[in-house]
């Protein structure tokens, strides 16, 4: 008897845990963001932006690749180097401050003190087809888009530099 009250409380008490740790998808999205951006990681990072920002990194990368003269065909990836980011600091704690299923904003406390608020924009999924390449949908950060011939973005004050 002792054994099975054991058992269910410890279930019980893993179960609760879990559910309490499991973030929503906005809180989740925002901490892998402000991962990617602490680890250099551009990849990473293109994953979790909006659309309109990627695909305004790739026009960037084509214009680039005409510009040496198609001799070397240049990534989106390597349109972005991710500057001024401490490396020892990470997020500490993240919360969701308000979600309406097309917009998120997610404040992130990072290991400093420091906060900074991110705005997330639910995007559907694209299934690609001969003409269109395929999107996985879900939240992806906002990040402000440059003007085409612009050759720096600049970020408010308290949010991560991309």
């Amino acid at each position: 008897m002792r054994l099975a009250l054991a058992l269910v409380l410890t279930l019980g008490l893993g179960l609760g845990l879990a559910c309490k740790a499991k973030e929503s998808e906005p809180v989740a999205v925002a901490r892998k963001f402000a991962d990617t951006a602490r680890r250099g990681d551009v990849e990473g990072m293109l994953a979790v932006v909006e659309y309109a920002a990627v695909e305004r990194v790739a026009q960037a990368a084509e214009a680039a690749s005409d510009q040496v003269g198609g001799r070397r065909a240049i990534e989106p990836s390597e349109m972005l180097q991710i500057v001024g980011v401490d490396r020892t600091v990470a997020v500490a704690e993240a919360e969701l401050i308000d979600e309406d299923g097309e917009l998120a904003h997610v404040e992130l406390t990072m290991t400093d003190g420091r906060r900074v608020r991110l705005e997330l924009v639910w995007e559907q999924a694209i299934a690609g087809d001969e003409h269109n390449e395929a999107r996985a949908g879900g939240w992806k950060v906002r990040i402000p888009v440059p003007a085409i011939g612009a050759t720096a973005i600049e970020l408010p004050q308290g949010q991560p530099d991309a």
